[in-house]
């Protein structure tokens, strides 16, 4: 059986097994619904393998907004041998988990309107995966644009990305803003990813542990 990112106890319980928050649970996740975010529609998985992220676990908060609302889900995120494991969790209850190794890819729903799987292992590839594979992966018509920064590291002076933008046949779809540190890791801090597209902000709030 597949191993499960290891979130702390009190994100041990599935959202079944509490019937009262399960209906709170659903009750918000229904309003999330109108978030294209959470609205699973068949949309194309990106071809980027989790081996090109790296070994890593992170803790992580998406607070995603759009139009009318706001919600927080919080997340622990394993990568290991090149298959990531997802969780996600709300009001401490098990939302979604998904499972992927780069052929395969598995979610598994805990509640009615969890949230769409593909949409947000996408939304972390744009995020996190190196430009060249992630350029690779784009649909045709798709293009990268990468904005640098310049600062000093521990290696001296170096520049590394800030922000990416992504197009469709010349029309800018996503934005993303590495806010936190420099140089930028989207595993430790706050990255703000926009589709304008769809119309929503995703704010990935991360801490590799």
């Amino acid at each position: 059986m597949p191993r499960q990112p290891r979130p702390s106890r009190r994100f041990a319980l599935s959202a079944r097994s509490r019937p009262g928050l399960f209906f709170v649970l659903s009750l918000c996740l229904l309003c999330l619904s109108a978030c294209s975010l959470l609205t699973p529609k068949q949309e194309s998985l990106l071809p980027v393998s989790p081996a090109v992220l790296g070994d890593r676990t992170v803790e992580q908060q998406l607070q995603i907004r759009w139009q009318g609302g706001e919600r927080v889900i919080d997340a622990a995120l394993e990568i290991e041998d090149g298959r990531l494991r997802l969780v996600l969790m709300a009001f401490g209850m098990r939302v979604l988990s998904l499972d992927y190794d780069g052929k395969t890819f598995t979610q598994e729903r805990f509640v009615p309107h969890a949230p769409d799987g593909v949409r947000i292992l996408n939304d972390l590839m744009m995020i996190a995966a190196p430009r060249d594979e992630l350029q690779n992966a784009l649909p045709a018509g798709w293009t990268l644009e990468e904005h640098l920064a310049s600062g000093i590291s521990d290696e001296g002076s170096v520049s590394r990305a800030a922000g990416r933008e992504i197009f469709a046949d010349g029309v800018k779809q996503i934005e993303i803003h590495y806010a936190d540190c420099f140089p930028a890791n989207p595993w430790q801090g706050k990255v703000t990813l926009k589709n304008l597209a769809k119309g929503y902000e995703l704010i990935l709030i991360s801490h590799e542990i």
